[in-house]
């Protein structure tokens, strides 16, 4: 089971340190996600792979212009600002950091999406929506830190009208911890722990799926998509190998959580699957 309680104290460990927001802010472009490389594609265009990974959760919703959607752990909006320009979908995002909510209103309003975005403080444990408030709702690369998955999934249920499609997309485990070798294990488990990723010890590449049903979705596809994630793996690593040796050794590393998530990440790259799940609501 799950911690059953929201870790804040770790999301702003792993979000809000100086090191961290600027990684993301200077480096990722605002995103706080991974990319997709298709097969002959450069691994070095970082930017271009978020980009298509966001196509790609476009695609997967597979909704009207129009459509209302959550974005549960919607960061600084990236993502939902991606969702109402190409795709023309009415975007409501809820995050727990208030900062990131503070960043996503102040770029969507730069970006003139601030009629078709929307972000508010939510734990997507404890949605502050009306049941079947929703035609579709996402998680890109935020579940793994959910306290509790099987609540969460059911809160996305909950709030998606009959019908409503879910994509989930991110990184996790092949197999569940305990069956994993100890070395790889002794690897994994401090990663999880300090990036504050609680739920990728309850789901795992081979239960995920029965936890959508559980919660009341039909799965449509749980696609192994990690072929197209391995060239960023692979590129940030390239990148960021150096100049995080440089940090861990003559600057205090603490503050550089998330580049340093960025390379540690690769040595336990043969232990995780990265994943994107469709499920529907039943209209029945």
């Amino acid at each position: 089971m799950g911690a059953q309680q929201l870790d804040l104290a770790g999301l702003r460990r792993v979000y809000g340190r100086p090191g961290s927001r600027w990684f993301y802010t200077r480096v990722a472009r605002n995103a706080r996600h991974w990319g997709w490389t298709e097969p002959g594609q450069s691994k070095w265009r970082l930017w271009r792979a978020q980009r298509q990974l966001e196509d790609v959760l476009g695609r997967k919703l597979a909704l009207p212009t129009g459509a209302r959607v959550l974005d549960a752990g919607c960061g600084a909006g990236v993502v939902a600002r991606a969702m109402a320009a190409r795709f023309g979908l009415e975007v409501t995002g809820v995050d727990v950091l208030d900062f990131h909510l503070a960043e996503a209103r102040r770029l969507s309003a730069r970006a003139a999406l601030d009629g078709r975005t929307a972000f508010g403080w939510g734990d997507f444990h404890r949605l502050p929506f009306a049941d079947g408030e929703f035609d579709g709702a996402y998680s890109m690369e935020t579940l793994v830190h959910s306290y509790d998955p099987p609540r969460a999934l059911a809160e996305f249920h909950r709030v998606l009208r009959p019908g409503g499609r879910l994509v989930l997309l991110g990184p996790m485990s092949t197999v569940p911890l305990d069956e994993l070798e100890p070395r790889a294990r002794a690897l994994l488990e401090p990663y999880l722990d300090a990036m504050a990723m609680t739920g990728a010890r309850i789901y795992h590449a081979g239960n995920l799926s029965d936890l959508l049903t559980a919660a009341g979705f039909e799965v449509e596809e749980a696609l192994d998509a990690t072929p197209y994630y391995t060239p960023t793996s692979e590129a940030v690593y390239a990148y960021f190998r150096l100049p995080w040796e440089v940090l861990r050794r003559f600057g205090d590393p603490a503050k550089w959580l998330n580049l340093r998530s960025t390379v540690e990440m690769y040595a336990v790259r043969e232990y995780v699957a990265w994943y994107v799940h469709t499920a529907v609501k039943p209209s029945r």
